[in-house]
């Protein structure tokens, strides 16, 4: 992320660079990214792209931050409410033509690299923590059973989705959604 105190000049190379390397991910994978080809498609010269980023995978890591965004969980007033909030946005990002064309290719590079390893487990554990603000909010609310805990609730509202984005490649429709929706709450409020 850029420091406010950022000189805008600065600011606006690496946003050019981030979006070049989104595309390039999109459109070939981790295997075609070189710092070549992010230098070809954003214009920015090598020099600038590696004194910003001295290894590749730091710029991949900058890539898959931007693209994979967090959304602030607003308190809906109910578990449910704020999971199907969680599982449009969830839905949206897996459909998102960017991001499904690059996830595959990160989560397959993450197992040959050591810092790309680090960056998905941090990734995962941000997005898990993010999600169980909905399961920290249900349990004040007297919804959650109170042996259930916030972490792994968000790890099971999760875990299908990319499974089926990953594995199965199983539509994340409605019916889907509703399904996971209620297997959760089932889970969470069950003894």
């Amino acid at each position: 992320m850029v420091a406010a105190s950022t000189d805008p000049r600065v600011a606006h190379t690496r946003a050019v660079v981030l979006e070049a390397t989104v595309a390039i991910l999109a459109d070939s994978g981790f295997e075609r990214l070189t710092v070549e080809a992010v230098a070809e498609r954003s214009g920015v010269a090598r020099s600038t792209i590696y004194r910003n980023w001295p290894e590749r995978s730091q710029l991949l890591i900058d890539a898959f931050k931007s693209m994979c965004a967090f959304p602030e969980i607003p308190d809906l007033g109910s578990m449910e409410a704020e999971l199907r909030f969680l599982a449009s946005e969830l839905s949206s990002g897996l459909q998102d033509v960017g991001w499904a064309s690059a996830l595959p290719s990160l989560v397959g590079a993450a197992h040959h690299d050591p810092a790309l390893t680090e960056a998905q487990r941090l990734f995962s554990e941000r997005r898990r923590a993010a999600t169980g603000v909905i399961f920290e909010r249900a349990a004040v609310r007297g919804e959650l059973s109170s042996d259930r805990l916030p972490g792994e609730l968000a790890e099971f509202f999760a875990a299908r989705f990319f499974f089926r984005f990953l594995m199965t490649r199983s539509p994340i429709d409605d019916d889907f959604i509703d399904s996971q929706i209620r297997a959760v709450l089932t889970l969470a409020t069950s003894g």
